[in-house]
């Protein structure tokens, strides 16, 4: 066998063993500098979801957390790659520690039970979200068919990058530039657009008190509540000469219309 015919023949008993799909087969997607990359550019919304974590049972959805930059991850305790993705998780954790950046990880092999997920996330120092996909709906949701699989969340929910597989030269410098730009970009509000927004807010805070006032004024009408002739407050006294309505504190004044000092309370 001539020797490029010996190196085909490796490659194609190799490649395959190089990436992991979620049911513990081998597939065709291959990891590492020959991978081809899945990359997504095009910002999509994302699809809300539910999960427990592991260890407290604590339900969290993941639309909790818009506001703040998600990482999703997709994983088996027994996915190669996913364990080499832990370091850099930790140390995305330990940077930003949930202020700015929520990490979710989500196993989504069945057969995987929940001790063994909890056990795995004991043992790897996994201190965010770690769930598992009970029913499958997350992984068919996001078209997971291999993993693991990322996903970066921009504040507004929607999916600002993602791939599949994992290496430390590759996806991982990807990944963390672009959750670093996230975060700065949050950061850099403009003056101008900081100061538009607070006058929104107060804008809004107005025409809200605007809006309760003239429903108490419709609620008034509609009660036959009168007004005194004189200051506009609410009338509890009427003038027993002409009729005219009045408040007491005016009443002390005389009637404004007759004179009269003579009132009768309604």
């Amino acid at each position: 066998m001539t020797q490029k015919k010996y190196l085909l023949a490796l490659s194609l008993i190799i490649i395959p063993l190089l990436a992991i799909p979620i049911n513990g087969n081998y597939s065709e997607i291959s990891v590492g500098s020959e991978k081809q990359s899945k990359t997504s550019i095009i910002k999509q919304t994302t699809s809300d979801f539910t999960i427990q974590d592991v260890n407290s049972g604590t339900s969290y959805s993941l639309s909790d957390f818009w506001g703040k930059v998600v990482v999703l991850d997709m994983f088996a305790t027994w996915c190669g790659p996913c364990q080499i993705s832990l370091p850099y998780l930790r140390e995305l954790y330990s940077e930003y520690s949930e202020e700015k950046v929520q990490i979710i990880s989500i196993a989504v092999d069945p057969s995987e039970s929940l001790a063994t997920i909890s056990q795995f996330r004991d043992d790897e120092n996994m201190d965010w979200i770690v769930g598992k996909d009970l029913d499958g709906s997350i992984a068919t949701d996001y078209g997971v068919s291999s993993i693991p699989v990322f996903y970066v969340i921009d504040q507004n929910g929607e999916i600002e990058w993602n791939d599949s597989g994992f290496t430390a030269d590759g996806t991982w410098p990807v990944m963390e530039s672009t959750i670093k730009k996230l975060v700065r970009d949050a950061q850099e509000t403009p003056i101008v657009a900081r100061v538009f927004l607070i006058i929104l807010e107060v804008g809004a805070g107005l025409g809200a008190a605007a809006g309760i006032i003239f429903v108490i004024y419709k609620i008034r009408k509609r009660l036959g509540v009168k007004n005194c002739l004189n200051c506009n407050a609410v009338a509890n006294s009427k003038c027993s000469k002409c009729s005219t309505l009045i408040c007491s504190n005016c009443s002390v004044n005389g009637c404004p219309n007759c004179g009269s000092t003579k009132f009768v309370r309604l």
